[in-house]
C-alpha cells in the first residue's frame, strides 16, 4: 500500500492535465502549453498532499456546533480556500505565459480545479477505507492467533494435572491391593512425570519419541494389572518420523482403562496401528458399572489440540470396538 500511495498521487496529476490537453480541439503548441501543464502539476500534487495531510490529521481539522462534528464542512472549506489562492495567484501574479487563465476564462479553471479536487478527494477516501480495512483485518486475525494460542497454552496446562490425577487414582488402588506393587509404581511413575514436564512444553514430538514414551507408561498400567491389559503396536518405521502432539497416545491409553473393564478373563486389548497416514487406536468395549468422577477433560482437550494444531480428531464406536482415529504432521520440526 505504501508503494501505492507514493505512485498514485505522482500518476494522477501527470494524467489529468495531460487529458485536459488533448481534448483541446484547437491548434496547441507545445511549447506554449507545456508551462501551463507543469503548473497544473504542481496544483494537482500539492492539493493531494493537501488531503492527505488533513486525512492524517483528522483531529486538528475538527470543531464541534453543538453535538455535531464538522470535519468533513472543514475539510471541504479547506480545499475551496486554497483552489481560491490558486486562481487569486495565476489571475493576478502569474506572467501569461504560465498562466492557466490566459487561455481560458477564469471559472473555466475554477471548475477543473474543483472537479480535479474532488477526484482526487474520491481516490484518498477510497485508500483510507482500503487501509483501515486492512488494518482491522490484521487486527482481527492477531487477536484470533493470540487467543488460539491462549487456548492451546490453557490445554497444554491441564495435560499435568490431568496426567497426575489419573495416576494418583491409581496409585490409591494399588496401595490398597498390593504396597510393594505401589512402591514399584511410584518410581515409574517418577520418571514418566519428568517427560511428561518436558513434552507439555512443546506443540509437536515425533511419533517415534511418542511411541517410547507410551512403553514407559504401559509398564505402569502391567505393574497395576498384571496381564489383565493386552497393548499391540504396528507402527511401520518410516511413520516415526512424523510429527503428534504429545502425550496424545498415553491419554487415549488411560481413557481406555479408566472406562473398561480388565480382568484375567475377559482382558482389555488395545491396539495402536497407522492406516492411510493417519494413527488408528481402538479397544474392546467392556465398560465398567461406574466410573469415578471425571472433569472430561480428556478425550475434549485432545480434539481441540489437533483441531488446532493438525486437524480435528474422529472417534466413535464401531463393531463392539471404541476407535479415535488421529491424523498426522508430516512436516518436520
Amino acid at each position: 500500500m505504501n508503494r501505492i500511495e507514493r505512485l498514485l498521487p505522482i500518476i494522477l496529476s501527470l494524467l489529468l492535465p495531460g487529458l485536459s490537453i488533448i481534448s483541446n480541439r484547437g491548434d496547441l503548441d507545445p511549447i506554449q502549453a507545456f508551462p501551463k501543464y507543469l503548473l497544473s502539476v504542481l496544483f494537482l500534487y500539492s492539493i493531494w498532499q493537501l488531503n492527505d495531510y488533513q486525512f492524517k490529521h483528522p483531529d486538528w481539522f475538527i470543531f464541534r456546533v453543538g453535538e455535531t462534528k464538522m470535519v468533513k464542512a472543514v475539510f471541504v472549506v479547506t480545499n475551496l480556500l486554497y483552489i481560491i489562492f490558486i486562481l487569486v495567484l495565476d489571475y493576478f501574479l502569474l506572467p501569461s505565459w504560465i498562466s492557466l487563465s490566459s487561455a481560458v476564462p477564469i471559472w473555466v479553471v475554477a471548475t477543473r480545479l474543483t472537479m480535479a479536487s474532488l477526484i482526487f478527494a474520491v481516490f484518498q477516501q477510497a485508500l483510507k477505507m482500503t487501509k483501515q480495512q486492512e488494518s482491522l483485518y490484521a487486527q482481527n486475525l492477531l487477536l484470533q492467533t493470540e487467543k488460539l494460542k491462549s487456548e492451546l497454552e490453557t490445554m497444554k496446562q491441564q495435560i499435568n494435572p490431568h496426567f497426575l490425577f489419573n495416576s494418583l487414582n491409581t496409585l490409591i488402588d494399588l496401595i490398597e491391593e498390593d504396597q510393594k506393587k505401589a512402591v514399584g509404581f511410584v518410581r515409574v511413575f517418577s520418571n514418566l512425570y519428568r517427560v511428561v514436564l518436558q513434552s507439555s512444553r512443546r506443540d509437536f514430538v515425533f511419533l517415534e519419541d511418542e511411541l517410547t514414551f507410551l512403553n514407559d507408561y504401559w509398564e505402569l498400567l502391567k505393574i497395576r494389572f498384571n496381564g489383565a491389559v493386552h497393548l499391540e503396536v504396528n507402527i511401520p518405521d518410516e511413520m516415526r518420523k512424523v510429527l503428534i502432539p504429545p502425550l496424545s497416545l498415553q491419554l487415549l491409553i488411560e481413557n481406555a482403562v479408566k472406562h473398561n473393564q480388565a480382568t484375567n478373563e475377559n482382558p482389555l486389548r488395545i491396539e495402536v496401528f497407522e492406516t492411510k497416514n493417519t494413527l488408528v487406536i481402538q479397544n474392546n468395549i467392556n465398560p465398567k458399572p461406574f466410573v469415578s468422577y471425571s472433569e472430561g477433560l480428556g478425550l475434549e482437550n485432545l480434539q481441540k489440540r489437533f483441531s488446532l494444531l493438525v486437524a480435528p480428531i474422529e472417534y466413535g464406536e464401531d463393531n463392539e470396538l471404541f476407535k479415535v482415529i488421529l491424523p498426522l504432521k508430516k512436516k518436520q520440526l
